[in-house]
């Protein structure tokens, strides 16, 4: 385990029990989602990187309009 893990549940340890458990379900939900996002990339890597390839084809034919964060 890291330090900076360490340091963490030693702060936790001073959390009430159902702020632990709280914070202890948010954990294992991030790590599920991981999980799950890494397995999704992994089946579709192929078609993703398909994907990539084409959108920066178009990009460098001139096809993709700047995006504007002003105007999100």
């Amino acid at each position: 385990m890291t330090q900076l893990m360490e340091q963490a549940i030693q702060r936790l340890r001073s959390v009430p029990e159902t702020e632990q458990d709280r914070l202890a379900q948010f954990l294992l939900n991030e790590l599920a989602e991981d999980e799950r996002w890494a397995a999704s990339t992994a089946a579709h890597a192929q078609a993703l990187e398909q994907r990539v390839s084409d959108i920066l084809a178009d990009d460098a034919r001139g096809l993709c309009e700047p995006l504007d964060p002003d105007s999100l």
